[in-house]
């Protein structure tokens, strides 16, 4: 059985510094492979740790994946403009990927920006991430220019990378 639910507790946490820690370690696999990049975790992790506060209600989210009692995924939404959200560091665990977690997890975090009463959310993602694209087009995400708020994209690096986002109802 599969639930998202809102971090608020301190084990909660403690999920999310798991995930990021699992996120940013195949990340930097991905890069040195694909891209001749180093990456250093430990920078990019504690970059993320002091930003958790961004992703709080009123304006943000911070959700967990429980899959058949153990937490698996996360997927984040903070404000980047007036009326604009902008997902974050989604992800599910390798092991329990195409089992529908991703899809309920960006379901979810969908449903919350619009009850939040964003107009529009954004993201960016890595060019090698392309099972994440069909689901982001999927729920009728577009292709878009890259946006100012995303300073930590390298400038080399940003003509490769995508841009998406979803206009709100």
């Amino acid at each position: 059985m599969l639930e998202i639910i809102q971090v608020e507790t301190d084990q909660h946490k403690s999920h999310i510094h798991q995930l990021f820690w699992e996120y940013f370690n195949e990340t930097k696999l991905i890069f040195s492979h694909q891209f001749g990049i180093n990456l250093d975790v430990n920078t990019f992790f504690e970059q993320y740790m002091t930003q958790l506060h961004e992703f709080i209600p009123p304006s943000g989210r911070l959700l967990l994946a429980q899959y058949e009692a153990q937490i698996v995924g996360c997927a984040c939404l903070r404000k980047i403009g007036e009326d604009v959200g902008e997902i974050k560091r989604m992800y599910v665990s390798p092991e329990f990927r195409r089992k529908g977690i991703g899809r309920a997890l960006l379901g979810t975090i969908v449903n919350k920006a619009s009850s939040i009463g964003y107009s529009k959310i954004r993201l960016d993602s890595a060019p090698f991430a392309k099972e994440a694209h069909t689901l982001y087009r999927v729920y009728g995400f577009q292709d878009i220019e890259p946006y100012l708020e995303k300073i930590e994209i390298p400038l080399e690096h940003r003509a490769n990378w995508v841009f998406m986002e979803l206009v709100l109802k």
